[in-house]
């Protein structure tokens, strides 16, 4: 996992999430493929209840996470977390995403603190008139995945996974 040097373009879509992690220049040599840690509750969903407790991985759309697999910052070395059997982290995690990013520690998420969407999504993250949830990169507890609301006019970054 690491953090885009580029500033998500927050109007792009879910797909454009993801072509901007494919394409930034901190992501890691090897060609592997990588997709935003977004979700916009239509094209990619964690979590219809809260954590996945009801449905598990049956309640995932286009989501990026596997169950219990194991995430290591972008040097390979250093663990973030195992996911659970419902493929999505409990907290608090090993270590966080990131420790540090040139401009600002707010990531675009679009999820609540206990994965499920949010309804601030940037209008399926078409629309930088809007509103989404942000979380911060820099955090072991949940607040990776929400601190709140923010402009989607705002500069945020985009925590990019390893699929």
């Amino acid at each position: 996992m690491f953090v885009s040097l580029a500033n998500a373009t927050l109007n792009a879509g879910v797909s454009g999430l993801d072509s901007q992690c494919a394409s930034d220049t901190n992501k890691p040599s090897g060609g592997a493929t990588y997709k935003a840690m977004v979700a916009d509750g239509t094209n990619r969903i964690a979590c219809t209840t809260p954590n996945c407790a009801t449905g598990g991985t049956s309640e995932h759309t286009n989501w990026i996470f596997k169950p219990n697999k194991e995430y290591r910052r972008s040097d390979g070395t250093t663990i973030i977390g195992t996911t659970t059997a419902n493929g999505v982290f409990s907290f608090p995690l090993t270590n966080e995403v990131q420790t540090s990013v040139v401009g600002t520690n707010s990531t675009v998420t679009g999820l609540n603190t206990n994965w499920t969407s949010s309804a601030n999504d940037c209008n399926n993250f078409a629309n930088t008139g809007a509103n989404t949830s942000n979380g911060l990169h820099d955090d072991k507890t949940n607040l990776l995945l929400s601190v709140g609301t923010s402009g989607c006019g705002n500069t945020m970054k985009i925590i990019c996974v390893e699929q």
